[in-house]
């Protein structure tokens, strides 16, 4: 079907159902990112694939809202389609809950999808509705009834993530939850979310792709622990472990079942994450108490084991990334090499590393105009050559036993204008603002986004996206709840062991797209870690305390590759901004120079260059 017709489907079915518009969310009933096949709607139907987005459908309206990464994508994917592009976070547009506000009058009926939209988010959107007299449906989900041949729900493999990597066994972090229910007078809890499920039982599946995840509930209870998952995947290996660590399995489509026989008591759950469908399945003796998931909050500090490791996974990454740039500078461009050509070649350098399991995200492989689209895609039938002018920008992670990845950099492959060189510059002072940056503890991600922004916005330049985000340890590229974001909801307070990403940026459509990111991991500011005959180690030094007994914190590089010389004007870096570069060079000396040899360490040398 095309996008035409499935519209004109979508809308004899809500004419059928008494329903005037019906509200499209990207989402799964974990609340996940990054959603299975089956659970891709908004997608199927509208055309825009990106990660993001929503979509809103009446008989008179068809409309697609995608944030700022997604601007250029969603505008060239649903050209020519009934969809008309809102451009979320622009001024003067509207979101799709306002929209609908504004433009439906009183009696009206939307649907959403109760299984995949959060229970938090359809609350809040009742008593918006109530008020101008118009009801939210939830127990339809109209775009699966038209979608002939839609997916089936993923079966992808389980597999154990052994106690050498995790540092903890599953028991233990679910008697730590135990513990800390005792102390909120709950008495179960449920947990929707696929990584926190995955971390906190210590395994990893691959039903989202790259993510390493599997679609699972968890419930758990003061003597016992439910995981919710197809059992189909389970092998009689992971099933004796499940045992071990006292985990009981249930069938994955029955946890609203298991929620509706709960004895009287209280449950702890985060209802930003479980769906409407799953709150509902509730019984009235069970009293609700909402708070952040325990394993989410957890999690979010790495122990030592997963730190020292995260940091592995780190080097291994920037050597590769290394050598594969020395490859697309020196060589790709005389190969005649395109996007997808380069994007291969990196695959293939990945694939030569110890523990390699697969991306932990799509490359983003773009040269030229392409890489102002923020999440750009090269592929067999699109794909643009390499020139020997101008920049080629590569946004890529990895997925290993010891930890994920997600890196980019911008390079340039021959002569560059002034405003190149500029924008270049600017992203690498935006970065290094934040990144050498000493700051208290517990400062709020809001905060912190607004010292990298800032340097845009004195040069009447922003960036339409967050400044960092976290990362999971073997699972999601993007994990909180740390962040970086001129949100006002970008409220977590950091703390030592959190990693993030710095990835500020320059994005001019129709010329080029700029971004600088590395990993990071918080630690005191008088901590540092470094490969020490040959294994990670953890360095701390005598704690400077003010008076006030101020504690600081501090940005520590997980990721190690060099910033591409040629592009840098550097008589726009102070002499504060060199010294930090000049320093992380060093790191980058020190931590990927003995995995070189031959040309590509030379290079690796004149790069790494003191200012």
């Amino acid at each position: 079907m095309t996008q035409t017709e499935k519209v004109n489907r979508l809308r004899a079915l809500m004419r059928d159902r008494a329903i005037d518009c019906c509200y499209i969310i990207t989402s799964d009933p974990h609340n996940s990112e990054y959603v299975a096949p089956r659970f891709q709607t908004r997608a199927w139907l509208s055309g825009f694939t990106g990660s993001a987005g929503s979509a809103v459908v009446t008989q008179e309206e068809a409309l697609v809202w995608a944030d700022g990464r997604y601007y250029i994508q969603a505008a060239q994917e649903i050209e020519n389609t009934p969809f008309g592009l809102m451009k979320l976070g622009a001024s003067g547009v509207l979101g799709p809950e306002d929209w609908m506000l504004e433009s439906l009058p009183k009696g009206s009926r939307i649907s959403v999808d109760g299984n995949v939209f959060p229970e938090s988010r359809a609350k809040r959107l009742e008593e918006r509705l109530e008020k101008k007299g118009i009801s939210l449906v939830t127990d339809l989900d109209l775009v699966g009834d038209i979608w002939a041949g839609r997916p089936g729900l993923p079966k992808g493999a389980l597999f154990l993530h052994p106690i050498e990597y995790t540092g903890r066994t599953a028991i233990s972090k679910i008697d730590d939850v135990r513990d800390q229910l005792k102390k909120d007078g709950a008495d179960f809890a449920l947990y929707v979310g696929l990584d926190d499920v995955a971390w906190l039982m210590n395994f990893r599946g691959r039903d989202i792709p790259s993510s390493m995840l599997s679609l699972a509930f968890a419930l758990i209870t003061h003597d016992a622990a439910f995981l919710f998952i197809d059992i189909d995947k389970v092998t009689d290996e992971i099933g004796a472990y499940f045992k071990g660590q006292k985990i009981s399995l249930r069938p994955y489509d029955t946890v609203a079942t298991a929620l509706n026989q709960l004895p009287k008591g209280a449950i702890e759950l985060n209802p930003k994450r479980v769906s409407r469908a799953l709150f509902r399945a509730l019984p009235a003796h069970v009293r609700v108490i909402e708070k952040e998931d325990i394993p989410y909050l957890t999690k979010a500090e790495l122990n030592v084991t997963e730190l020292r490791h995260q940091f592995t996974a780190g080097v291994r990454e920037s050597v590769v990334i290394t050598r594969f740039l020395y490859f697309v500078k020196k060589k790709a461009v005389a190969l005649g090499m395109d996007e997808y050509d380069v994007a291969e070649k990196l695959h293939s350098l990945r694939a030569e590393t110890e523990g390699f399991i697969n991306e932990s995200f799509a490359t983003i492989s773009a040269y030229g105009p392409n890489a102002a689209m923020m999440h750009y895609q090269a592929t067999k039938s699109k794909r643009s050559p390499l020139q020997a002018k101008s920049f080629y920008l590569v946004d890529c992670g990895t997925q290993s036993m010891d930890g994920t990845t997600d890196v980019t950099r911008t390079v340039a492959l021959g002569p560059l204008t002034d405003e190149e060189k500029r924008d270049f510059t600017l992203t690498l002072k935006s970065h290094i603002a934040l990144a050498s940056l000493p700051f208290l503890k517990y400062t709020c991600g809001i905060a912190l986004d607004a010292v990298a922004r800032s340097v845009m916005w004195r040069h009447n330049l922003d960036y339409k996206c967050g400044t960092g985000h976290g990362f999971g340890y073997l699972a999601g590229v993007h994990e909180g709840p740390q962040g970086l974001s001129n949100s006002p909801t970008c409220l977590y307070r950091f703390r030592e062991h959190n990693v993030i990403t710095i990835e500020p940026g320059v994005y001019r459509e129709g010329k080029h797209g700029i971004r600088l990111e590395n990993d990071y991991v918080v630690l005191k500011a008088n901590q540092s870690i470094e490969t020490r005959e040959g294994k990670p180690e953890l360095i701390e030094e005598p704690e400077n305390i003010n008076e006030a007994g101020d504690r600081f914190l501090r940005f520590q590089p997980l990721t190690f590759i060099p910033f591409d010389r040629a592009s840098i004007l550097s008589e726009m870096l102070s002499s504060e901004e060199k010294s930090w570069l000049n320093d992380y060079n060093l790191a980058i000396r020190r931590e990927v120079a003995p995995f070189l040899n031959g040309d590509e360490l030379d290079d690796l040398m004149k790069e790494t260059e003191p200012f």
